[in-house]
């Protein structure tokens, strides 16, 4: 075997050793120890085998996210966390919120690709049906999610609906099945009623019920969890990353230092 074939065995060799490494970032303050580990092991879960999940949540914070005003106050420590990324392991890194804060913010000062759950999953049902429903969490967020699909600059006549399940963040893990039952019983009137051709589950704590809820409505429905995580691997496998046309990495000169100005 000649020296540049044995070379090109060993690259790919070791390619195929080294794993992905994904940080997964929820922005939510106050969350354990053993709670960031069962997220951890339920997302490993989704993941492929070439890839690594890491959990973190942000130190400071709103509890959980249902407002704009939530969003703003957590931005300012997810991007801080994010601005300490180059010189670190992670590959990728996911907002893990379907209200995507601080998205845009956070390509701008990040070396690697930052994934939005709430936009992934948004983009794909459009391409998975011709038109489709949201379910959320509580009836204030309705309008929140609305925006969204207007600022995303996604066309609003193909989404039929935007339905709240009436549970908040914080609990939506409490009691699992009660969680599944409401998402159920919104998702019938979506596809009966809305004529939706698919579902998007608008909160990460809804997370692991997609698979379910899809086999008893009849009609594909998107996960955020597993779908920012596959998209996340497709992007790392694919493509180099988000383009820096549209988000031009800011100068350390300008004063941005670890996303502190």
């Amino acid at each position: 075997m000649s020296t540049s074939l044995r070379c090109i065995k060993v690259t790919k060799m070791k390619k195929e050793k080294e794993k992905f490494q994904l940080l997964v970032l929820i922005p939510n303050s106050g969350m354990s120890g053993e709670e960031l580990k069962d997220r951890k092991e339920m997302l490993q879960a989704f993941a492929s085998d070439s890839t690594e999940i890491w959990v973190e949540c942000i130190p400071g914070g709103p509890k959980s996210i249902e407002s704009e005003y939530e969003e703003a106050a957590a931005g300012r420590y997810i991007l801080e966390r994010i601005g300490k990324i180059p010189g670190e392991r992670f590959q990728s890194v996911i907002i893990y919120c379907s209200s995507d804060p601080a998205l845009s913010a956070a390509r701008e000062i990040s070396p690697v690709p930052v994934i939005g759950p709430g936009h992934a999953s948004l983009m794909i049902a459009q391409d998975l049906g011709d038109q489709y429903s949201v379910l959320t969490v509580l009836e204030e967020t309705v309008a929140l999610f609305e925006r969204k699909i207007r600022q995303f600059q996604f066309d609003p006549t193909r989404c039929r609906s935007v339905r709240s399940i009436g549970i908040p963040v914080s609990d939506l893990r409490v009691d699992l099945e009660r969680t599944y039952q409401a998402l159920l019983e919104a998702g019938k009137i979506c596809v009966g009623k809305d004529r939706a051709h698919c579902i998007v589950l608008a909160c990460l704590g809804m997370a692991g019920l997609g698979e379910r809820l899809q086999k008893d409505l009849g009609v594909p429905v998107l996960d955020p969890a597993p779908v920012s995580i596959r998209y996340a691997e497709l992007l790392h496998n694919a493509v180099s990353g988000y383009s820096r046309v549209s988000y031009p990495q800011l100068k350390r000169e300008r004063g941005i230092e670890n996303g502190k100005e």
